[in-house]
């Protein structure tokens, strides 16, 4: 109930009257109230089945009508970085194409710390990337997600997280390559801490990574959204929080301050549709503890 009533900003008084309306409606008892915390009766559980199906087609349908009437452009360039190659950006490509189907437009993969240059120079017209200090004069940047850094460790496995971050454990660490910025970001968080782990593993890729862990042959430090991208392993992967002080990277919208302001913001909307639905709702089902961490950050007025 708090967190229902957080995230739609309502009082938890008003929240609890809707869910008793429904009820009534409905002729059913979807709570059982009488544990703490409620739980769903077997009624709620078929409920919030149907129900959310159903919710994730109107916020679609929303969006696609949305962007069906801001995009009268008939060109448009969009960079991504790959974090995103295996869902939201395939999701974003097949509403484009139906919204567009005679307007000349591409998605391309991109690096982080190339994404404002290349919206500068007007190679694209958006960028989604991960947000790089200030994009510089000329950009507007919108931020979207908070993807906060966590521990991946082989499923199962009794491993304590303190003995691998002072390399005790003989689990090989598995880091990020230095060249991106994920793996700047995550060196620069470990040498804040004083932690230095043996320089035998780096990998452009997380889902080498990830197969490697599920494998059982190491650990890595990434974010939700990397795990999301690797489903193929997430089965043999468990995720942990830091025992150091947690840190996040932010996803952002960069875009020319020329640029038409209602397009990039709806290109923001179907990002934000597509990463809740793919990634952020399904990690924080696994792991409810990344709920006050790992979510969408509100557009700016």
């Amino acid at each position: 109930m708090q967190e229902a009533a957080r995230e739609m900003g309502l009082s938890i008084s008003s929240v609890s009257h809707h869910v008793a309306r429904l009820e009534e409606q409905l002729g059913v008892t979807l709570l059982d109230r009488s544990t703490r915390p409620f739980v769903l009766t077997r009624e709620g559980r078929e409920t919030l089945h149907h129900l959310s199906a159903g919710l994730n087609h109107l916020r679609r349908a929303t969006s696609e009508t949305a962007i069906g009437g801001l995009l009268g452009t008939r060109s448009l360039r969009i960079g991504i970085v790959d974090d995103f190659e295996n869902n939201v950006a395939p999701d974003l490509a097949v509403i484009l194409a139906r919204r567009m189907p005679r307007a000349k437009f591409a998605i391309s993969m991109v690096l982080s710390h190339q994404a404002a240059d290349l919206v500068r120079k007007g190679d694209l017209d958006v960028a989604i990337a991960s947000e790089t200090d200030v994009p510089g004069p000329g950009i507007e940047s919108d931020l979207m997600l908070r993807d906060p850094f966590v521990v991946a460790l082989p499923k199962g496995g009794a491993f304590d997280v303190g003995d691998l971050l002072a390399g005790d454990d003989g689990l090989p660490f598995l880091r990020f390559n230095r060249l991106h910025l994920i793996g700047r970001q995550i060196e620069a968080h470990l040498s804040r801490n004083r932690i230095s782990l043996a320089d035998r593993y780096a990998f452009d890729s997380v889902q080498s990574i990830m197969a490697i862990i599920a494998n059982g042959g190491g650990w890595s430090i990434l974010t939700p959204v990397g795990f999301a991208r690797a489903q193929g392993f997430s089965d043999g992967v468990d995720l942990y929080p830091l025992p150091i002080a947690s840190f996040a990277r932010q996803i952002t919208l960069l875009s020319r301050d020329d640029f038409d302001r209602p397009t990039a913001q709806a290109i923001a909307g179907l990002f934000r549709q597509g990463v809740r639905r793919l990634a952020v709702d399904p990690v924080n089902v696994a792991y409810p503890w990344l709920r006050d961490s790992f979510g969408l950050i509100a557009p700016k007025e």
